[in-house]
């Protein structure tokens, strides 16, 4: 198994070629390392506290992560934005 790390770059590859589906496997893999190293106990949410009407929830539990990013199109470009540090 990778590390969390090498699956972390794989997941901002993914994303930068805007492969939702790779992104996806990408980001499950990272969780199951991250676990698999002994880290990611918690259940953290991602959270969005914009005012503006999305097509996606406010609210997004880690593990859901990568079936939002395939399904709403909105989520998948906001998380590109944040992990590869693009302006949007």
């Amino acid at each position: 198994m990778a590390s969390s790390t090498e699956e972390w770059q794989r997941y901002q590859e993914a994303l930068r070629r805007g492969d939702k589906e790779a992104a996806a496997e990408a980001f499950k893999r990272y969780l199951e390392a991250k676990k698999a190293e002994g880290k990611g106990g918690s259940k953290p949410t991602l959270v969005n506290l914009s005012s503006k009407a999305k097509d996606y929830p406010n609210a997004v539990p880690l593990e859901n992560i990568p079936e939002v990013m395939q399904e709403k199109p909105e989520f998948f470009e906001l998380m590109k934005r944040i992990v590869t540090k693009e302006k949007g």
